[in-house]
C-alpha cells in the first residue's frame, strides 16, 4: 500500500506524532526523512530501494552522497536530507560521549562505531582524558595505506602534552569486522605501553572496532 493511500493515523508522520518516533519501521522513517517521492516513484518505494542499497542500514553511516544520487527518486536535496540526518547523529553520539565520565570501553563504542567501524581504511585515534576521565579531545593519528602499518609513538605523546591529558584512550578500526588484535597491534599496544610509563601517562585501554564488533585489551588481560 503507498503512502498517499493508507489512513491518515496509519502515514509516517501521523504515526510518529501519535505513537513516538520509535514505533516507525525502518521503511517508515526513511520516508518521514526523505519526505516525498516524484511523479513515476512514491517515497517509499524509494526508501525500500534505499534499505537494499544499504544492507538494510547496515552501511547506511558511511554511504557516500553519490550512491545516494544513484537511486532513482533521489537527488541533492534529498541525498543531502539523508547525509544531514547522519551526520547529526554521528555529531549527537559524540557529544553525548565527551558529556560522560569515561570508565568502561562501552562508553565510548556507539560513537566508535557509527564513526570508524565501517570505514574501508583503518584509522588509529587517541582519546585524551582529564585526571576524572573526562574527554579533553580527540584526534585520528594516522590512517594506515597498504605499505604503512606502524604506530610513531612522538606523536601521540606530543599531543598528550599539549592537552595535559591525564589519561589516554587508543582506538583503531578493523575493516574486516574481524576485531582479533594482530601481531602488529600487540607489538604496537606494547611498545606505547612502555613509552606511556616513561612519559607518567596512563592508559586506559586500547580498543579494536568493527561495525558491530569490538575488542579490549583491557578486559582481555593483553594490556601490560
Amino acid at each position: 500500500m503507498k503512502i498517499k493511500e493508507m489512513m491518515q493515523e496509519q502515514r509516517p508522520r501521523e504515526k510518529a506524532l501519535r505513537l513516538g518516533i520509535e514505533s516507525l519501521s525502518d521503511t517508515e522513517l526513511l520516508c518521514l526523512i526523505i519526505s516525498s517521492g516524484t511523479k513515476n516513484r512514491p517515497v517509499d518505494v524509494i526508501a525500500e530501494d534505499l534499505l537494499k542499497k544499504t544492507n538494510n542500514l547496515s552501511t547506511l553511516p558511511n554511504i557516500p552522497i553519490q550512491s545516494l544520487m544513484e537511486i532513482e527518486g533521489i537527488r541533492e536535496v534529498k541525498a543531502l536530507q539523508i547525509a544531514g540526518s547522519i551526520e547529526l547523529c554521528k555529531r549527537a553520539m559524540k557529544a553525548k560521549t565527551y558529556q560522560q565520565t569515561i570508565h568502561h570501553p562501552k562508553d565510548v563504542l556507539n560513537w566508535f562505531e557509527i564513526e570508524y567501524g565501517i570505514l574501508p581504511q583503518e584509522h588509529f585515534i587517541c582519546v585524551y582524558l582529564d585526571a576524572k576521565g573526562k574527554i579533553i579531545t580527540h584526534k585520528v593519528i594516522f590512517i594506515v595505506s597498504l605499505n604503512e602499518s606502524l604506530i610513531h609513538p612522538r606523536e601521540i605523546f606530543k599531543e598528550a602534552f599539549l592537552n595535559n591529558a591525564y589519561s589516554i584512550l587508543f582506538v583503531h578500526n578493523h575493516p574486516s569486522n574481524d576485531t582479533t588484535p594482530s601481531r602488529s597491534d600487540i607489538a604496537s599496544t606494547h611498545q606505547l605501553m612502555e613509552v606511556a610509563k616513561t612519559m607518567g601517562i596512563y592508559v586506559m585501554d586500547h580498543i579494536i572496532v568493527g561495525k558491530d564488533n569490538w575488542y579490549s585489551f583491557k578486559q582481555n588481560g593483553a594490556l601490560h
